[in-house]
């Protein structure tokens, strides 16, 4: 496989999109019938493989070459010569590759092993087995576990196994990733959160349980960080791949978290995924502690809290124990709320869970189900808790759709310890997205915005509002946005009086122009019933006896084509030019198809034109569409041009849906079209334009009856309440 290699003057996000085209090529390539959701984890531990490789000699080759031995490469070392040096080596980075067995050199001789299947499962188990015995034991057992290059998953038989084994090494390693230290992006890193975000919108809940999206992810690391130049620990109590624990090094830089990244994942495939994006993004396993367990019965870091920022996006009311364990109503974590999370929905219980380890000046952001917000019963004493004793800082209503596998809006709870008021503030962000793709995404505008409200702390009308906590007990204890917040009345205002005068002018218009219709509808009719009773027909006759001239459209106009140029959406046309100076009109963006658009402009009859294939390039994978453009200009003062725009719109291949936009230009000049006298033309026209102008003035009256229907439904709905 051939990879572009970025070029020394690429941007970032050049640098980045190519690694995440080059990305998305090995697995489409090389996933064949392996389910995308699993064969992620080879391509991962492939990546990861190589990482720590590549790390490893990093390492190595900078401390040999500080001591003056310029030439020196770890991977041209023996492996007997290597062993020197792998007691320091595994107290620094906490695992050992021989240089046999690192990426390099197993790719270098992958086509030529036959058993390469069992070169790269000893590669692994060595790896771990390097750790043994030093305090990086657990940080490594099990990385390589979902990694079975024995699975049937990826070939029916050893052959077809390594096959694609040898395809995957040889792909990973193509990847221009360059040194870490000289890449504009964290490229390994963003690999990773690269597939894992396209893998889990593919795999609905099974992958986007596992995931939250980067833009929600980098929101609540910055609330929690907000004033803060450096935290002492933070963690995430149902961590998934380790996502938004990771924002606190791109937010803060990895060495303003002073003593680390903590988290807990019930999942162990997840709590694995966690730890290899750890070492992904460079975070050295003494500054990391994933631990794998149940958090709410089995928490593992008692001895580690409590935590400055506390982040999770903990998995929407699922079950647990509850009070069916007698024991946990003692627990230090819930007892002081007096009740515990109901046994269906355990989202307060992890919220509990969380202000429990949350430091005394620190800050924790939790995305919600809704449903916590203002469910009645054991749910609504723990809120009463939460508020009674100031604990709720802000409630942040998000936008639907904006999660994997979930299209609920989701809410982010804020809680703090040491509050500088008895107030709540709630923000109003269910509008604040853009529609990007099948989701909905906070842009980093939209994120700007949010995290300003939730800084400033002031009432915006439709959008923040601060309430007093005492208000909020008279509620019944409910947090929900909706119930502080009025949405923006966005209808429009209609006067009523002007708008029904309006509609008696339209109507007595339509009027007039209906029985013009009818008289012209008549005399057409008419021509069925008996010759030359019609104007029209017998004005055709008189000057064409033997029927109407057709002429190739060559002949009587100028036919231009502007052939295959860029439509320019942001305008919504596609921009004139000197030669052609004809603006092209498409409602194109919004149709899913083939779209048409005719138009009169400067003395010529315009055809624009996108074709399927521009449409599903654009939608699909981002390509501006194509726009065919044509141009008529009449040759002859004895061709109206009205009448022409008439003809041509209507023009079809006999049986086809095919019309003159979408032939070839020496076509459309051999096409013929009718071309009687000038005088028949501008009747036709005089006639026509009274249909198109009924059909408009019919489109505008519909508009206008919907506006006050809904004006006399409103009113008649509004009763007086019973006093």
């Amino acid at each position: 496989m051939s990879i572009k290699k970025p070029s020394l003057n690429m941007t970032k996000e050049q640098e980045r999109s190519e690694l995440h085209r080059a990305i998305w090529q090995i697995a489409t390539d090389l996933r064949g019938s392996v389910d995308g959701w699993d064969f992620k984890q080879y391509v991962l531990g492939i990546l990861f493989y190589r990482f720590i490789s590549e790390n490893l000699t990093n390492y190595i080759n900078a401390d040999e070459r500080r001591s003056g031995k310029k030439d020196f490469d770890y991977a041209n070392l023996s492996d007997k010569q290597a062993e020197f040096g792998r007691a320091d080596t595994v107290k620094e980075k906490g695992f050992y590759i021989l240089p046999s067995a690192l990426f390099v050199n197993v790719r270098k001789n992958a086509r030529n092993d036959a058993n390469l299947n069992e070169t790269l499962a000893n590669v692994f188990n060595n790896i771990e087995n390097s750790a043994k015995g030093a305090s990086s034991e657990d940080d490594l057992k099990g990385l390589f576990d979902d990694l079975d290059v024995n699975s049937n998953k990826i070939g029916a038989n050893v052959e077809k196994r390594n096959q694609k084994l040898v395809k995957l090494l040889e792909a990973i390693g193509d990847l221009n990733l360059g040194d870490y230290g000289d890449n504009t992006i964290d490229a390994f890193g963003d690999a990773y959160e690269f597939l894992m975000t396209m893998y889990a919108s593919n795999a609905g809940k099974s992958g986007g349980e596992f995931f939250t999206p980067q833009e929600v992810s980098e929101l609540l690391a910055e609330i929690t960080t907000v004033g803060k130049k450096e935290v002492n620990k933070v963690y995430d109590p149902a961590c998934g791949s380790g996502s938004l624990l990771l924002k606190f090094a791109k937010v803060l830089g990895k060495e303003n978290v002073r003593q680390g990244f903590y988290g807990q994942e019930i999942n162990i495939t997840t709590y694995n995924l966690c730890r290899i994006n750890m070492f992904l993004h460079d975070i050295n396993y003494n500054n990391f502690d994933i631990a794998h367990g149940d958090t709410l019965t089995d928490p593992k870091h008692w001895d580690d809290e409590p935590f400055d920022a506390i982040v999770s996006n903990p998995p929407y009311s699922i079950h647990w124990e509850g009070d069916a364990n007698p024991i946990l109503i003692n627990d230090l974590r819930f007892s002081p709320a007096g009740v515990l999370a109901p046994k269906s929905k355990a989202d307060l219980a992890f919220t509990l869970h969380i202000l429990s380890w949350l430091s005394t000046s620190g800050t924790a952001a939790i995305v919600e189900f809704p449903g916590v917000l203002y469910r009645g019963g054991a749910e609504q004493k723990i809120r009463k808790y939460l508020v009674d004793n100031n604990y709720v800082d802000t409630v942040i209503q998000l936008p639907a759709d904006l999660f994997f596998g979930v299209g609920i809006a989701t809410c982010i709870l804020v809680l703090k310890k040491s509050k500088k008021d008895n107030k709540i503030l709630f923000i109003d962000a269910s509008s604040e997205f853009v529609r990007a793709g099948s989701k909905n995404k906070l842009s980093e505008k939209n994120r700007l915005k949010i995290l300003e409200a939730f800084t400033t702390r002031k009432d915006v009308e439709y959008f923040t509002k601060l309430v007093e906590n005492k208000n909020i007990s008279e509620n019944d204890y409910n947090i929900a946005v909706s119930s502080y917040i009025v949405k923006e009345d966005t209808r429009e205002v209609v006067d009523i009086t002007e708008l029904n005068k309006n509609i008696t002018h339209t109507v007595a218009k339509q009027n007039e122009l209906r029985m013009a219709i009818d008289k012209i509808i008549h005399d057409i009719e008419g021509m069925k019933q008996a010759r030359h009773t019609s104007k029209i027909e017998k004005m055709i006759v008189d000057l064409c006896p033997n029927g109407v001239e057709f002429k190739k459209l060559g002949e009587v106009c100028e036919v231009k084509t502007g052939g295959d140029t860029p439509m320019n959406y942001k305008k919504g046309q596609l921009e004139p030019s000197d030669e052609f100076p004809y603006p092209i009109y498409s409602n194109g963006i919004e149709t899913y198809g083939y779209s048409s658009t005719y138009k009169i402009d400067r003395d010529a009859v315009t055809i624009s034109s996108i074709g399927n294939v521009g449409f599903v390039a654009y939608r699909k994978a981002k390509f501006t569409p194509i726009i065919r453009l044509k141009v008529l200009i009449p040759k002859t003062d004895l061709l109206d041009i009205k009448f022409l725009f008439y003809v041509v719109s209507i023009i079809n291949f006999v049986g086809t849906n095919a019309s003159l936009s979408s032939m070839k230009a020496d076509d459309v000049k051999k096409y013929k079209i009718p071309f009687p006298p000038l005088q028949v033309q501008k009747e036709i026209v005089t006639m026509l334009n009274k249909f198109s102008e009924l059909e408009a003035g019919l489109e505008a009256e519909v508009d206008a009856r919907k506006k006050q229907y809904a004006h006399y439904r409103s009113k008649l709905l509004m009763f007086k309440d019973i006093e």
